[in-house]
């Protein structure tokens, strides 16, 4: 078709222009879309298997390490107190006076017990006082007899048959006793007393030439037997 651009004024000319172009420019665009949307073939990748080496076995773990026994303490060594030396006291300038003995005080007379009741313990008797005249063995035992020979036995305590024995001590001066006393008692306070009571009524012989007119002190058991 040719188009006879004389009838047309130079402006219309200008717009067909930009339309063709226009057109040819959409036609460009759909064919250039149509190519762009075939998928591009993608080439194999090529896969390698690698066979991988088992893992070395894991080693079994070490024993326990074995206790070591106990060590022993050493005892701790005690060091003996030392003792400190006593001072000795400094000597005095002056001499001490020697203090006077003080006055003896009078033995205590022992109380006799009742019948029933047990005695009271006697105090130990004091040692006899030095004398050079002692008492001769014979003579002595004939003291003793004259004592034993001098019981009267109480009829309450024959009647119970109470027993025992008691050793009393006492003075013999010219066949005369005097401060008698008991020495140990018997537990019964009626034989005690019965004891004592044979010492002062006895029949004592008379005593050698080389003993009379001296005081002698005796002791002797008495015996109770029911």
């Amino acid at each position: 078709m040719l188009i006879n651009f004389r009838h047309f004024p130079s402006g219309a000319f200008a717009l067909a222009i930009l339309a063709e172009l226009g057109i040819v420019a959409v036609v460009a665009l759909m064919l250039a879309g149509a190519v762009s949307s075939k998928p591009a073939l993608s080439e194999p990748v090529p896969i390698t298997l690698v066979s991988e080496e088992p893992a070395p076995p894991t080693p079994p773990a070490p024993p326990p390490p074995k206790p070591l026994p106990p060590v022993a303490m050493p005892k701790p060594q005690v060091q003996p107190k030392t003792k400190a030396a006593p001072q000795k006291p400094a000597a005095s300038a002056a001499a001490v006076p020697t203090p006077e003995p003080a006055p003896s005080a009078p033995a205590p007379v022992a109380e006799a017990p009742t019948a029933f009741s047990e005695p009271v313990p006697t105090p130990p008797a004091p040692p006899p006082a030095g004398n050079k005249d002692a008492p001769n063995a014979e003579y002595a035992a004939k003291v003793k007899a004259a004592v034993q020979a001098a019981v009267v036995y109480p009829p309450a305590a024959l009647a119970l048959h109470f027993a025992g024995r008691v050793r009393v001590e006492f003075h013999l001066r010219d066949s005369v006793a005097g401060q008698a006393r008991i020495v140990t008692a018997s537990g019964v306070g009626m034989i005690d007393r019965a004891a004592l009571a044979s010492v002062q009524s006895a029949s004592y012989p008379t005593p050698p030439a080389d003993m009379q007119g001296k005081d002698h002190v005796y002791q002797v058991w008495v015996e109770f037997k029911s």
